[in-house]
């Protein structure tokens, strides 16, 4: 029975525990799954925040280049959902129905090796991100508490 439970663990910890990764083109298709192709993508990278493309690796060695206008944003190798808002991305960390919390790493000015983590928020998944909670939360009424 031991020597079971060995080989069971065995293979499941050897599993790969990286996600697929997707493009996400509304918000809506975010719970969708994604039909099994034998063109998976590998991984996606952003060229910065001045460039209007991603570079998305497929499983053929192939790369595309994917206008950051044309998709929602996507969902990496960890299973981390990115949103694509004036071209940067933003990781979603809270979704709960009645606002969105995101967050980013941004670099000091003036001191490029140090770095803090911003904290970001919207109303809905595809409303504007505001870095002031109040502000995301501006067309409720002031009686009405989401948090």
């Amino acid at each position: 029975m031991n020597r079971f439970l060995l080989l069971f663990l065995c293979i499941v910890l050897s599993q790969n525990v990286n996600a697929q990764w997707r493009l996400i083109y509304q918000s809506k298709d975010i719970l969708a799954e994604e039909a099994d192709t034998t063109n998976k993508i590998t991984s996606i990278q952003s060229r910065g925040a001045l460039s209007k493309y991603l570079v998305v690796h497929s499983g053929s060695q192939q790369k595309t280049l994917v206008p950051k206008k044309a998709i929602w944003g996507y969902i990496d190798g960890n299973n981390r959902l990115w949103r694509s808002y004036n071209k940067e991305f933003y990781q979603v960390i809270n979704y709960n129905g009645g606002w969105v919390e995101y967050g980013i790493t941004r670099l000091v000015p003036g001191r490029p090796s140090q770095s803090f983590n911003l904290q970001l928020f919207s109303r809905t998944l595809d409303s504007r991100v505001y870095s002031n909670w109040m502000k995301a939360m501006g067309d409720l009424s002031q009686n009405y508490i989401v948090r």
